[in-house]
């Protein structure tokens, strides 16, 4: 079989920040969102970053009083590894095995568009290969 382009995947909605928003307010976002991921924008939607659930707690809560300081530029991975649109899925496994994860952000000429799942990759291939 073919490899197809990550367009054929339901993309789903990632939360996001901006590169100045509180560790608080990021928190919030998480909590409410019931996320244990933020993506990290710029104004334009550029990804520039990543924050995890992880993050908070080793980085923002064990840094005590300097936590209500730090903004998302201070706490994010500035490293994310990122399919695009016009990539195959094999890309994206390849990442998500890399990195012991169950999700990939998808970006269009860097801007991201949203986040795609393993457990959407392997539903798509599963029912490409049914039909």
């Amino acid at each position: 079989m073919e490899t197809e382009s990550i367009k054929k995947i339901t993309i789903n909605k990632a939360l996001t920040c901006s590169l100045d928003e509180s560790v608080m307010d990021i928190a919030k976002k998480l909590r409410t969102g019931k996320e244990r991921r933020i993506f990290v924008v710029d104004k334009n939607g550029k990804m520039e970053g990543i924050i995890t659930t992880t993050d908070l707690v080793y980085k923002a809560l064990c840094d005590g009083d300097k936590c209500s300081k730090m903004n998302a530029k201070e706490l994010m991975v500035k490293a994310v590894k990122s399919v695009d649109l016009n990539d195959d899925f094999e890309k994206a496994l390849e990442i998500m095995n890399e990195l012991k994860t169950f999700n990939c952000p998808v970006t269009d000429n860097g801007k991201l568009v949203g986040v795609i799942s393993y457990h959407e990759l392997v539903d798509y291939l599963f029912n490409s290969v049914k039909k």
